[in-house]
């Protein structure tokens, strides 16, 4: 089906906002990256964070530390073209790899995690803002910009059900 004038222009601002969004997201890193170098105290509480999953998602026989370095080896082993997966070999390899996103996203869902996630993402937040007076800036705009996403998003679905 041809696309309408109005449905056009939709998809260029929808592809504008998504560029917008993914230079503010860039820099946001940068400055999160630099408020980890600032804070060593950030450091050590993400690696506490991440054993903290780690211990959620094991038991029952299942290390998750394990799983995790077996499947970046496996990765990394037919990435470097060395060796061709047999069919039985990706399955498997997807079928770890599934288990292990189970197991993290019941970990992500544990209390104790999302608290600690949560301090973590403030106490970031905060080092950032501290030490980049551009931060606080980066952050409104970013979640201007996401509401303006949602809204175009809402109204490309309202074009489509109504002319189809």
């Amino acid at each position: 089906p041809e696309l309408t004038d109005e449905q056009r222009q939709l998809m260029e601002e929808m592809r504008a906002l998504q560029q917008e969004l993914q230079q503010i997201q860039a820099k946001l890193s940068r400055l999160e990256q630099q408020a980890y170098e600032n804070n060593p105290e950030l450091g050590e509480k993400r690696d506490e964070l991440q054993d903290k999953i780690a211990e959620k998602m094991s038991g029952d026989g299942y290390d998750a530390k394990e799983e995790f370095e077996e499947m970046k080896a496996t990765m990394a082993e037919y990435q470097s073209g060395d060796k061709e997966p047999s069919k039985a070999e990706v399955q498997a390899f997807r079928e770890k790899q599934r288990e292990f996103q189970q197991r993290q996203q019941k970990a992500f869902e544990d209390e104790e995690v999302q608290s600690m996630a949560q301090e973590l993402r403030a106490d970031v937040k905060a080092e950032m803002e501290e030490s980049n007076p551009e931060a606080d800036k980066l952050f409104s705009k970013m979640e201007k910009k996401a509401r303006e996403m949602k809204e175009l998003r809402q109204k490309a679905m309202q074009m489509q059900s109504q002319g189809g």
